[in-house]
């Protein structure tokens, strides 16, 4: 099997649960940041994971946009979903829901929240006041969850 990660991630949560995903699935995944990195054609490829971070509410632009432009792309291919959410369990899988195409969940072999961290070092001043006014909590928190990676990859690998 061939696959491919292509996410979005800002903060570095959605990149960790990225590169997570790729060494447990071993030779042949590749990863692809699409914030910095146009990816290659999907045509070498039977499985794409796509993933990212909510950030304001919502999957990053970057993905989203790379989505709509190539989704028939993705018609023929083993699909698998995940972000990386710092809300509460309810509300993060309400996100996953909204991050990506109804056509997509449905064609996905599995979705799931995989990480819930929030680096605030790595936030602009702006970011850090807002996070600090709707939390009311600074400094970095949350992580991967390492057993829900490797449900993903045994759900995906099946």
């Amino acid at each position: 099997m061939k696959a491919i990660i292509l996410y979005a991630s800002r903060h570095g949560c959605a990149e960790q649960a990225a590169l997570a995903l790729q060494s447990r699935m071993g030779k042949g995944t590749e990863t692809v940041n699409l914030m910095h990195t146009c990816p290659p054609s999907l045509d070498e490829y039977d499985t794409v994971i796509l993933g990212g971070s909510i950030y304001y509410g919502r999957i990053q632009k970057q993905l989203s946009e790379w989505i709509a432009r190539e989704q028939p792309e993705l018609a023929d291919k083993r699909i698998g979903l995940f972000i990386c959410a710092g809300e509460s369990e309810e509300k993060a899988g309400q996100e996953l829901l909204r991050a990506f195409p109804e056509s997509l969940h449905l064609q996905a072999s599995f979705a799931d929240v995989l990480g819930n961290g929030v680096k605030f070092s790595k936030l602009s001043l702006a970011e850090r006041l807002i996070y600090r006014a709707v939390t009311g909590k600074s400094g970095d928190r949350g992580g991967l969850y390492t057993n829900r990676i490797e449900n993903f990859v045994s759900r995906l690998l099946r």
